[in-house]
């Protein structure tokens, strides 16, 4: 270009007539032609040079580079193998758990591959072969003279040297990655050296090429000056129209030119620059929308992220209808279904006022198991396995109407994966809770007084609150097994835990403690008043009618209050049993309360 400006510039220096000088007048096809031999001398050097550099990196740099960097991989893979054995081993001597045996068995597997690996890129390093079986090697003598030893740790038992027995592994440990250190620093070093004289390749090629490709830009410049006043004129005028095309300028004029090619080429541009303003509109149109719809699905994915495992369908409702605000709606209701084949709404900011039943619109989705719209309003059915779980009922803004697709659609992916996450929810919710009832009573179970109790006695404690047990023993319930059979005696623990869970405060809790024994935590209670509900419990058990082959039953109740003196929750249990214990001794069909008397019995 500085060329051509120059040019422009000085008139006078254009190259004389071949008229004037006598000189043979040359085509423009022979200066093409004259041009495009030395383009051919110039792509054949450097197209040697390319070909030299290309093949010196090809046979020598790079599979020495390959080999480098595969045995830098195998090496990380090795360090990762030893580290799971190491890790997994560890853990299973300190506490017999079988369970942590699998990542060392996964870390051996990764080993035994990784080592034939490992020596078969070594290459013809010698040092880096010496380093590496010297890994090996340290790696074969901690596996055998301290892993093996481990793993013939008993399952479910700890060893009594746990302490040594780590120092020991611990020093054959420390030499293997001694050795691996080592290892990883001449493999490093290798690479580094390959890259090295790689980027000197191609900082020489790149010279050569750039003194070739200024050799021919000076032998060019003379060779422009004799095209100028052929092509120059309507060239620029081309290129010109080009670059404003390229830097978006679509407005552009069709060029004039008297030469009949570059008039066809400007009328195709022109035609072209029209073509792409067009499409650049209709492009910037699609993007928009394609950024709408993409951040609206990322509400979709937030919603995803954020249900994953929640144990709660109403916190999954709450999501979901909160997320269909975010997506530009005025109003949106979830419809779970309710027990009683009915619906519950569940809205993402909590009412104010009665719930209104819901819309026929939102039934006809139900009944139907599609999508529903009724104005402004759009109900889309919850659907998992063929059978609806709700409801997700929106409202749209007045004004909403080119985007209603694009969020229906949205809407409709946001539904199908609600019914999912509301499903799994409930599964969920439905599966924490049996896994804490005892199937035959309806009682919390073992598991969940182990549970609760510490935590009850943890917040008695912290805030200074009064808090008892009670322990409930039926009596004489093996003589009710061994002369009615265990059906009654199942039906008798059903009734008494039914008698149990209908005299208790929201504030209590029953379990089913093992056997025929219950308990039953008292917050806010003291010795006092626990006495007060055990007793009533004990009315009502003894009151309650049982099967006919034994019509009757009555329990024995110990009460223990926390105190001060005792350390944990395990003494408060401590102390309802030994007063359950007094109160079978004093004839059953009693209540005591643990007193420094009883417990000194």
């Amino acid at each position: 270009m500085r060329s051509r400006r120059r040019l422009r510039d000085t008139p006078g220096s254009s190259a004389p007539a071949p008229a004037a000088t006598g000189a043979p007048a040359r085509s423009l096809q022979g200066e093409l032609r004259s041009s495009a031999r030395l383009l051919a001398v110039v792509l054949a050097v450097l197209l040697s040079s390319v070909a030299a550099s290309t093949a010196y990196l090809l046979l020598h740099v790079g599979p020495a580079l390959t080999s480098a960097t595969e045995t830098l991989r195998e090496l990380r893979c090795v360090q990762t193998s030893m580290l799971d054995q190491e890790t997994g081993l560890r853990a299973y001597v300190s506490t017999g758990d079988l369970a942590f045996l699998q990542p060392a068995d996964a870390g051996v597997i990764a080993f035994q591959r990784c080592e034939p690996a490992l020596l078969k890129v070594a290459g013809d390093d010698r040092q880096q072969f010496e380093r590496l079986v010297g890994m090996l090697v340290a790696a074969r003598t901690w596996q055998q003279q301290w892993a093996q030893e481990a793993r013939a740790t008993p399952p479910g038992s700890t060893r009594d040297d746990t302490t040594s027995f780590f120092l020991v592994g611990k020093g054959f440990f420390d030499t293997y990655r001694t050795q691996q250190d080592r290892a990883l620093v001449r493999a490093g070093e290798r690479r580094d050296d390959m890259v090295a004289r790689q980027r000197h390749t191609f900082e020489f090629t790149g010279l050569l090429d750039v003194s070739l490709v200024l050799g021919v830009l000076v032998v060019d410049l003379r060779r422009r000056r004799r095209l100028q006043r052929v092509v120059d004129a309507p060239v620029r005028q081309l290129l010109d129209t080009m670059r404003r095309i390229d830097r978006g300028e679509l407005g552009v004029q069709n060029p004039t030119c008297d030469i009949e090619e570059f008039w066809e080429l400007g009328t195709g541009l022109f035609g072209l620059s029209r073509r792409l303003e067009r499409e650049q509109a209709q492009g910037l149109l699609r993007e928009e929308a394609a950024t709408r719809l993409a951040a609206r699905l990322q509400v979709v994915v937030n919603v995803a992220r954020n249900a994953a495992g929640s144990p709660s369908p109403t916190a999954v409702a709450e999501m979901v209808a909160a997320a269909a605000v975010e997506l530009g709606r005025l109003q949106a209701v979830v419809w779970l279904e309710s027990e009683d084949a009915g619906f519950v709404p569940v809205r993402s900011t909590p009412a104010t006022g009665p719930a209104d039943p819901p819309s026929p619109a939102v039934l006809r989705a139900a009944v139907e198991a599609r999508s529903v719209r009724v104005g402004d309003r759009a109900c889309f059915p919850l659907v998992v396995a063929g059978r609806v779980v709700g409801v997700l009922d929106v409202v749209d803004e007045a004004w909403d109407d080119e985007d209603t697709a694009q969020v229906d659609s949205v809407l409709e992916a946001l539904a199908r994966f609600a019914a999912v996450a509301l499903e799994s929810a409930r599964l969920h919710a439905q599966t924490l809770e049996q896994a804490r009832s005892d199937s035959l009573t309806g009682l919390r179970n073992r598991r969940s007084l182990d549970t609760d109790l510490p935590v009850e006695w943890s917040r008695a404690r912290r805030y200074d609150r009064p808090f008892s047990i009670a322990l409930l023993d039926l009596d004489h319930f093996k003589r009710v097994n061994d002369t009615a059979g265990h059906a009654v005696g199942d039906a008798w623990l059903r009734l008494v835990g039914g008698v149990v869970l209908g005299r208790l405060r929201t504030s209590d809790s029953a379990y089913r403690y093992g056997g025929e024994e219950l308990v039953v935590l008292l917050p806010e209670t003291d010795a006092d008043a626990a006495f007060i509900v055990a007793d009533r419990l004990r009315e009502a058990v003894e009151a309650c009618q049982g099967p006919s082959t034994y019509p009757s039953m009555t329990v024995s109740i110990g009460v223990a209050t926390a105190t001060f003196g005792m350390a944990d929750s395990s003494e408060l249990l401590a102390a309802a049993d030994a007063a359950l214990y007094a109160a079978k001794a004093g004839g059953r069909n009693t209540v005591v309360v643990a007193s420094p008397a009883v417990l000194a019995r």
